[in-house]
């Protein structure tokens, strides 16, 4: 940036360029940036032009992406290179507007679910695990799930002589969604085509280590899986809702039998698709 000169309006002579580190606290995270602005030597003054205020707002919003894990407008640029694709190009693999691109390129912070959807299309494989959902596999996790499911519910879900047939379909579900909503799945675990839906991968082995897990030692759910599982128990408040609705998902239907389920089969449930999400919020769905 060109050393402009600017003087102090206090009147005490031009003011020096400086590049200065700082934190601040954005959309509740504390982020440490470095800005250039214009500073008086002698009274302490700071002032920045147009240009620095744009450049400041640049830096705070890569500093929160770095620092949350989504990638900066820089490295959505350099991937979107190195895949050879224009901006254009890179907005109809992602289904929305070219403005969006140039947006999350030069500041605008993308969700999460968006953030899933550049890393599959820019960094494919390298990035995304579509076998658990970007998460390691826990047991006392997944039980941890199914106890706020029943919670919720007030209702048992893990029963002793239950072979997982309707708990398993929540679980999918909110794994699924996590996963296309948030980045990451909730327990990390495998799912399955099997003749009775969707099920946990060798379910058979895992259903007493389940029961025997103690959810306490699990990671905490956070408030956004939380609003994943309310939105879940909203649309399929019965078993055999969730059940029905498990079976008529086409990620499943064309799935042969024994297969697993990958996760980037998320983006194409229709069932709990983003629209539905936003009818189902708006109680158009009861």
């Amino acid at each position: 940036m060109a050393n402009k000169k600017i003087s102090c309006p206090r009147g005490h002579g031009r003011m020096e360029l400086k590049t200065i580190e700082r934190i601040v606290n954005f959309r509740g995270v504390d982020v440490t940036y470095e800005t250039e602005i214009y500073v008086c030597s002698e009274c302490g003054l700071e002032a920045a032009t147009v240009a620095q205020a744009g450049e400041t707002q640049r830096a705070i919003s890569d500093a929160y992406r770095k620092k949350t894990n989504l990638l900066t407008g820089e490295e959505i640029k350099k991937l979107r290179g190195q895949r050879g694709l224009n901006q254009q190009e890179l907005a109809d693999l992602l289904k929305v507007g070219v403005a969006s691109i140039k947006r999350w390129e030069t500041g605008l912070i993308q969700s999460k679910a968006m953030d899933q959807a550049l890393r599959v299309h820019l960094q494919g494989d390298d990035f995304t695990n579509f076998s658990s959902g970007n998460r390691e596999l826990s047991i006392p996790r997944i039980k941890l799930v199914a106890r706020e499911f029943e919670r919720r519910l007030g209702r048992k879900l893990l029963k002793k002589t239950d072979k997982m047939l309707f708990v398993a379909k929540y679980l999918w579900y909110a794994d699924m969604l996590a996963f296309r909503d948030l980045g990451k799945s909730m327990t990390g675990a495998e799912y399955a085509a099997l003749p009775y839906g969707p099920q946990l991968n060798n379910y058979r082995d895992l259903i007493d280590e389940i029961k025997n897990a103690d959810e306490r030692s699990a990671e905490w759910l956070t408030k956004e899986e939380i609003g994943v599982i309310r939105k879940i128990i909203k649309a399929f408040p019965s078993d055999q809702e969730v059940y029905d609705a498990a079976h008529r998902e086409a990620v499943f239907q064309n799935a042969p039998v024994g297969v697993k389920i990958p996760y980037n089969a998320a983006y194409e449930l229709t069932e709990l698709s983003e629209e539905r999400n936003r009818k189902i919020e708006n109680g158009m769905y009861t």
